[in-house]
């Protein structure tokens, strides 16, 4: 089986060179079509489908979108994107940092003021809508695997399992951005460019949850201690997709028992939180993008100013200065919080000046992958990009409770977690008062890894902070970005707007 872990780019580079038999789309006069996602196999069971090489081939091109990569092109329709996890402002991964009250950014006004529309993202700027495509390529790959009698019915699920584990993350990622879209799952769709109508949040939500349950036993528990498979989809990774769908659609008792099972997988915090990012495959991470030198986390470069020096032990050249944390958001972790040991909030310049606060500094510099001291200048880093791990497990399961029974029960999840950052615990709170106290929590112990505008809209309150530091300009309806306007053009009508955006 291919590792993920020590040729993530060139398995990457492989995929898209399967992805180029695999799929051909139509277009017409040569326009590429965000639409267009009709599928022609080249590759069966009759012709590839041979073996179990040839199957986890096939499985992982799917996992395309799921890098650090800065972009990448799709073969079928030629869109061309960044992968959902890099660094750049276009990303999944980004944007739903940059709308949130944890960073700031300079290189894209519409994204942090809200003044985005239909049109504003687009073509190379849109490098989260397009990978609807490949919600119809998992599910040819489904297919064909389900058709293959030539390697055993054991071989056959695990692979199954794992591709409907991807599929589903890509499903949730467009959910969590525009709501329900029209995907392809049913694979007598595949060779008909017919348009259909965006599915009821219940139909798209229920295609998701069934995926992943039906996975979940075909699936190994972790990989977190096997080098060669480090990156694949699990058993916990499937569990942490289900939590993430209860949770943003506030099924409260799913969420709780769905958080209640990670909790007897294995996994543990970090006693250092600076460690989470900084040691491979550790046991609080359920999932994290696997980087290397071609393929790096460029995350440190993106956020250490243009005129860094030194900070502590780390000495290096200059960052980009593309991304900060508002003091305001500084401001919320406790003097004490070992947490901002991995936040720089004074450093010296390259002219030999201290930058701080006093000094005018804008922000203080989310670094969070501390280990790149004596590792050179960059501009990457082999860090694997962190997704999911246990702390926010803990997290939600104190959140569930607390929207069910109040705090009582939910302070020991809590608690474990500000322990590890070394302030005092959460006690004797009203069910508001907790509810409150979570979300900065969640800010503070999850910063700048994707959750914040998860968190403000499941609370309703992403408008009103954007609104509170200023960005008039957001609108209650803003909680989803709309569809792409040449996504509108081409849906002729069948594929609705988000309520709110006009084309």
């Amino acid at each position: 089986m291919k590792s993920f872990k020590n040729k993530p780019v060139n398995l990457t580079r492989y995929a898209v060179l399967l992805l180029s038999c695999f799929t051909l789309v139509t277009m017409d006069s040569g326009c590429k079509k965000a639409l267009d996602s009709k599928v022609y196999s080249q590759l069966t069971p009759e012709n590839f489908y041979k073996s179990e090489s040839d199957i986890n081939a096939a499985v992982i091109t799917i996992y395309s979108p799921f890098s650090s990569n800065w972009d990448q092109t799709d073969p079928g329709n030629g869109n061309q994107s960044a992968s959902l996890y890099n660094a750049d402002i276009k990303t999944y991964l980004l944007k739903s940092i940059m709308t949130t009250d944890e960073a700031g950014t300079d290189w894209d006004q519409n994204l942090t003021n809200f003044t985005f529309g239909p049109a504003t993202y687009q073509g190379l700027g849109n490098s989260v809508y397009p990978f609807i495509s490949y919600v119809a390529k998992a599910t040819d790959v489904i297919n064909n695997i389900s058709q293959v009698t030539s390697v055993s019915d054991n071989v056959k699920k695990k692979y199954l399992a794992e591709t409907k584990v991807l599929r589903a993350w890509l499903m949730f990622v467009l959910y969590d951005f525009f709501g329900p879209v029209n995907a392809k799952t049913d694979p007598a769709t595949l060779s008909s460019n017919t348009i259909t109508p965006r599915p009821t949040a219940e139909v798209y939500c229920a295609q998701i949850e069934n995926d992943l349950t039906s996975a979940i036993p075909d699936l190994p528990a972790k990989y977190n201690t096997d080098n060669t498979n480090w990156g694949r989809m699990s058993q916990g990774m499937a569990q942490m997709l289900l939590l993430k769908l209860y949770m943003q659609n506030k099924q409260w008792a799913k969420a709780e028992a769905t958080a209640k099972t990670i909790t007897t997988m294995g996994y543990s915090l970090m006693p250092n939180y600076a460690d989470v990012f900084n040691v491979k495959q550790n046991n609080e991470l359920i999932y994290a993008v696997p980087t290397n030198s071609s393929s790096p986390n460029y995350w440190m470069q993106e956020v250490l100013p243009g005129d860094f020096a030194s900070a502590g032990n780390i000495t290096r050249g200059a960052g980009w200065a593309g991304y900060y944390m508002p003091w305001a958001f500084y401001d919320k972790y406790e003097a004490a919080d070992t947490r901002k040991n991995t936040i720089i909030a004074s450093y010296t310049t390259s002219a030999g000046k201290i930058a701080n606060r006093a000094s005018g500094l804008r922000g203080a510099i989310p670094l969070k992958y501390t280990g790149i001291a004596g590792l050179g200048d960059g501009p990457g880093y082999n860090f694997d990009v962190v997704v999911f791990r246990y702390a926010e497990v803990l997290l939600s399961l104190a959140e569930a409770i607390n929207e069910q029974r109040g705090p009582a029960d939910a302070y020991q999840y809590v608690n474990m977690v500000r322990s590890r950052a070394g302030v005092s615990a959460f006690s004797g709170m009203s069910t508001e008062q907790f509810r409150a106290a979570l979300l900065d929590e969640r800010g503070r112990e999850l910063y700048c890894e994707g959750t914040r505008r998860q968190d403000l809209v499941r609370q309703g309150q992403l408008i009103s902070n954007a609104i509170a530091r200023g960005k008039t300009s957001a609108q209650p309806f803003m909680t989803l970005f709309p569809i792409p306007s040449d996504v509108m053009i081409q849906g002729n009508g069948i594929i609705k707007q988000n309520p709110g955006y006009s084309n």
